[in-house]
């Protein structure tokens, strides 16, 4: 009898998104009898306080000072300077992840799946030590890739879009180590709801057209100038507001609109494919998951207050694709929503561009990928 098939999935919470993935690409791991998979938080098992330090420096960025998060990472993405630096990082991320090193080394797994660049530059490694012999799979989740993410020890790579492969060759990565699988996202999105239903389910008003504003996980940009704007819009609008881990952002948001009925506020959720599933387009900024979970619910975005780097680059992929729409201003939002509203061409358009590039299938077209099959 053959032994089932030994599974490890590394991920790095520095932005949810990563592991959203990696629990996904789980859960299709969990429901086949012949695998067993363990799911792992690479930052959790480094050394010295590394990854608490690595997990508040991110966030620290990415809330204060996003600008220098985007010169971070161009300047990184660059080809001479990540030659310069890409020693630096071979010393740091060997200095602080023993303990993934061993996890991983004396692990005898068949595959490792890393959905995070710390992972693949970790396990890449082992591999060319020969410390290793696991098929090494890597899941970029946003649309364009980083020079962080490309090591030769990896076996392939699944990736977003059409546009994610030919970046990966132009930057030298073979093609037969490319498959456009999509982003894995859980199954709950593509099954959801409909309409009608998730409205009933969460009491909203059944036939307002509804607005759903997320900010990431970590509850950033500029969430509350929107709904100050689009709380007098009118005609009136239904607004379901996600504010993530910023619960100081959500109690001052209640307290400033509590007058209003239409509007409703979260903290971070997990049912957000049902929010989905009820609203009419999708306000945001940008990040792979939440792009591609619209994506397979066929709901229209307006992305603004996109993190610079790999978010801004997700928004040029899909607004090339007529996949969803930009601003760089809560006018232009407002602008956007009110055209949604009332142009029906439009707003079908849209939906044709998306259904045109979703991939509801992403999960279990990566865990093939990774598998080999």
């Amino acid at each position: 009898m053959a032994h089932p098939k030994k599974i490890l999935i590394l991920y790095a919470s520095a932005g949810h998104g990563h592991e959203k993935a990696a629990r996904a690409v789980e859960a299709a791991c969990r429901a086949q009898p012949d695998l067993v998979v363990e799911c792992v938080d690479t930052l959790k098992k480094t050394s010295f306080g590394f990854g608490a330090r690595y997990q508040a420096l991110y966030l620290f960025l990415i809330r204060s000072m996003p600008w220098l998060w985007g010169l971070f990472y161009y300047l990184s993405d660059n080809a001479l300077v990540y030659a310069l630096i890409r020693p630096i990082r071979r010393w740091v991320n060997h200095a602080f992840t023993g303990g993934v090193e061993r996890f991983v080394a004396e692990g005898s797994w068949d595959t490792v799946l890393s959905t995070h660049f710390l992972g693949t530059e970790v396990v890449g490694y082992l591999k060319k030590k020969g410390r290793t012999n696991a098929r090494l799979a890597t899941v970029i989740t946003d649309y364009l890739p980083h020079s962080f993410w490309i090591v030769e020890q990896n076996d392939v790579y699944c990736v977003a879009s059409d546009e994610t492969a030919k970046e990966l060759e132009r930057r030298g990565v073979a093609p037969e180590k490319i498959r456009v699988t999509g982003i894995p996202i859980e199954t709950k999105f593509s099954s959801p709801l409909s309409r009608t239903d998730a409205r009933i389910k969460l009491a909203l008003a059944p036939d307002l057209f509804t607005v759903l504003l997320t900010s990431g996980g970590a509850g950033v940009g500029s969430l509350e100038s929107l709904v100050d704007s689009l709380a007098i819009l009118e005609p009136p609008t239904q607004l379901l507001v996600v504010c993530g881990t910023n619960d100081a952002l959500r109690r001052r948001l209640e307290a400033k609109h509590r007058e209003r009925s239409v509007l409703q506020f979260f903290g971070f959720v997990d049912n957000i494919h049902e929010l989905m599933a009820a609203s009419d387009i999708l306000v945001g900024k940008g990040g792979g998951l939440t792009v591609s979970e619209s994506l397979v619910m066929s709901r229209p975005m307006i992305l603004i207050g996109a993190l610079p780097g790999q978010e801004t680059r997700n928004v040029r992929v899909l607004t090339k694709k007529k996949a969803a729409s930009s601003a760089h201003s809560v006018l232009r939002v407002l602008i956007l929503i009110q055209m949604y509203r009332r142009d029906r061409t439009f707003y079908e358009e849209t939906i044709r561009a998306i259904d045109s590039i979703r991939r509801p299938r992403a999960t279990d077209d990566v865990l093939r990928a990774a598998l080999c099959l």
